[in-house]
């Protein structure tokens, strides 16, 4: 049994809807399960609605329902009259739902859900009109979550008995189950979703269920590279990355992946493979337990915004629970920390989400001094071993330092597979780009 999941840019055209039919009836023998993405762009529109105003949330939710009447009649030429009934119901829930008075993080995690509602529709309508059995199977009685609505976690043990009961039965007979990705319910049957970029976890929390042979992540690139090629030339194709590779470049700043992909396929053991829709012949990058031995950096990533917060006390010295104290603080507001660097009297914070920053500033003032500053990126070069690689930092600085790019921060991964810097944000690219240069095609080619 093979899970593939399909991302926004390739469900949004006919063509590529033609190519999932292509790719999945080659795999029939596998037993697929597909798990689809909202078609591109349609979940910021969603996430518009609510600060919209009526008038606005009308016109937004026209734009809805003309982009899927589009790619519906792109595909048919006479599309059953039911196609465009689906849509309308779907809007026209949207809507009831927006009437209601107070808004909330339940409420928009219900509305952002229509997304992939609408997109495993017609994905699912797509295959059994090229002659591939298949069924629509909404998320909601799959993937059982905690409350933390925007961003929910699954409950291992529920999520697995509901997607055994409800997905092996069409599996035996055949039917492939086409999956909204990104949402879940919470145990009261709430609608959850799991965060921007949640379809692949979706999609690797269906494989630990189920126990796949294999978890297929079909994007628009060949692969995991081995830097933005936006920003790099002469990138290349990680033909295998490992794991924890894999785990350190989603949480660092590549968006190939969803930070929380591959826990879920750690977990039961199951390699991840990343593809292209739009070369589906490439053979992508393999992510399993291992590494290439010989590679000497896999990859580097970058955050080109990241919030440095800087804290000061001398009441650090000699103390006890201090650095306790700091974090409880951060945790309580829901704020995770990047990169950490301690001295005797100071800390140095890195932070990716800094909504309700304001208030732990305010905590932290009642018993230390507290900067702030916005102005910082974060490149990371990420590699099994890259820590005892000789003479790693002594060349990296000095490839720096012929560029002025001073840095800021400096964090070693206690795995030694990460060493990432804190720049500021106006030298990330010509960091990343030179480290590349330097550090990667140099140094060695990559496997």
């Amino acid at each position: 049994m093979i899970i593939a999941k399909f991302g926004g840019t390739s469900v949004s055209t006919k063509d590529r809807i033609q190519t999932i039919c292509d790719i999945i009836r080659s795999e029939q023998k596998r037993k697929p399960v597909v798990v689809v993405s909202a078609i591109r762009g349609v979940t910021d529109l969603l996430l518009s609605l609510h600060s919209a105003s009526r008038e606005e949330q009308k016109n937004i939710l026209s734009t809805i329902e003309q982009i899927h009447s589009d790619l519906i009649r792109s595909y048919w030429q006479n599309p059953p009259l039911d196609f465009s009934w689906y849509m309308k119901r779907c809007i026209r829930e949207i809507t009831a739902l927006l009437g209601r008075k107070r808004y909330s993080a339940a409420l928009q995690d219900r509305i952002v859900s229509y997304g992939e509602i609408m997109s495993s529709f017609i994905i699912s309508k797509a295959l059994s009109f090229a002659g591939i059995p298949a069924q629509q199977v909404v998320a909601t009685k799959l993937i059982v979550t905690d409350n933390n609505f925007g961003s929910a976690e699954f409950l291992p043990k529920e999520t697995r008995q509901k997607t055994k009961k409800t997905l092996i039965p069409f599996i035996e007979k055949g039917i492939v189950p086409v999956v909204t990705g990104f949402i879940g319910s919470s145990i009261s049957g709430k609608v959850t979703t799991l965060g921007r970029g949640g379809s692949d976890y979706s999609a690797a929390i269906l494989g630990y269920a189920l126990r796949a042979d294999e978890i297929q992540i079909w994007t628009d690139v060949d692969g995991i590279l081995t830097s933005d090629p936006r920003v790099v030339e002469n990138t290349e194709v990680l033909s295998i990355v490992s794991y924890r590779e894999a785990s350190e470049l989603a949480a660092f700043g590549a968006k190939v992946l969803h930070p929380r992909t591959i826990r879920p396929a750690i977990s039961a053991g199951i390699p991840v493979r990343v593809l292209n829709t739009l070369r589906p012949t490439a053979k992508g990058t393999r992510i399993e337990e291992k590494s290439v031995k010989q590679r000497h950096i896999a990859a580097i990533a970058a955050k080109r915004k990241i919030t440095l917060v800087n804290l000061y006390s001398t009441d650090m010295l000699l103390s006890k629970g201090f650095l306790a104290r700091v974090f409880s603080i951060f945790a309580k507001h829901n704020i995770s920390v990047d990169l950490v660097s301690v001295s005797e009297v100071s800390v140095s914070v890195s932070l990716d989400n800094d909504e309700d920053l304001q208030k732990v500033v305010t905590e932290l003032k009642e018993f230390t001094q507290v900067t702030v500053s916005q102005s910082f990126g974060m490149v990371s070069l990420i590699g099994e071993g890259i820590v005892g690689i000789q003479n790693i930092m002594k060349n990296i600085f000095s490839v720096l330092d012929r560029l002025n790019i001073m840095v800021k921060m400096i964090s070693l991964g206690a795995t030694d597979i990460n060493i990432s810097l804190v720049l500021a944000s106006s030298q990330v690219d010509e960091a990343v780009a030179v480290l590349h240069k330097e550090m990667i095609l140099k140094k060695g080619k990559t496997k």
